[in-house]
């Protein structure tokens, strides 16, 4: 009995599949905490001026390839999908660039806001902001950061008038660029 029982048990270690945690999995969502919002610390948060975006959206995702692969990948997707890019700031591991935005897609990417209501939109500029960091296991992390400028007039004729407004992201444009991220490398493998 002892002796059917113990080979159960090797059997059994056996058929138990090893989890292998290196990159064997092409891409996989980031850590908690990745984007700095983990346990605050003693410091009093930062107050934000009026009619300045109150959170900082983004995406993140770490993918088994090198980030230099990662980040010339993105550059080629950003060509293949004709942005207008009207200023851009390349290294190794980071990409920074500002896309002009049309107001369709200015209004795709942000969200709406009560107070810019009466604000006929004509077009915007996004500043996204793509860093790829080496993380533990053969990962690489690309963190996706986008700020918006809408542009347009006023239909409040006693309103200040301004050049532009600072709109917060919806994520959207993020979201779409860590999925072509996944996408195109998960065929690569």
């Amino acid at each position: 009995m002892f002796h059917l029982l113990l080979s159960l048990l090797m059997s059994a270690s056996v058929a138990v599949p090893h989890q292998n945690t290196g990159a064997s999995v092409v891409a996989r969502p980031c850590a908690e905490g990745w984007d700095g919002a983990g346990p605050r610390t003693k410091k009093k948060p930062r107050k934000h001026a009026k009619g300045e975006p109150q959170n900082k959206a983004g995406a993140c995702i770490e993918l088994s390839f090198p980030p230099l692969e990662i980040q010339e990948y993105l550059q080629s997707y950003a060509r293949s999908q004709q942005w207008k890019i009207s200023q851009e700031q390349v290294t190794e591991d980071s990409w920074t660039v500002s896309r002009e935005l049309s107001k369709e897609e200015l209004l795709g990417a942000t969200k709406r806001n009560s107070g810019m209501a009466r604000v006929t939109w004509t077009a915007g500029v996004v500043r996204l902001h793509i860093s790829t960091a080496q993380v533990a296991e053969g990962y690489a992390r690309t963190m996706i950061r986008a700020s918006f400028r809408g542009y347009g007039q006023n239909a409040d004729q006693f309103a200040l008038p301004r050049e532009y407004w600072d709109l917060e992201s919806n994520n959207n444009l993020e979201t779409s660029i860590t999925s072509a991220l996944q996408a195109h490398f998960k065929a690569s493998q």
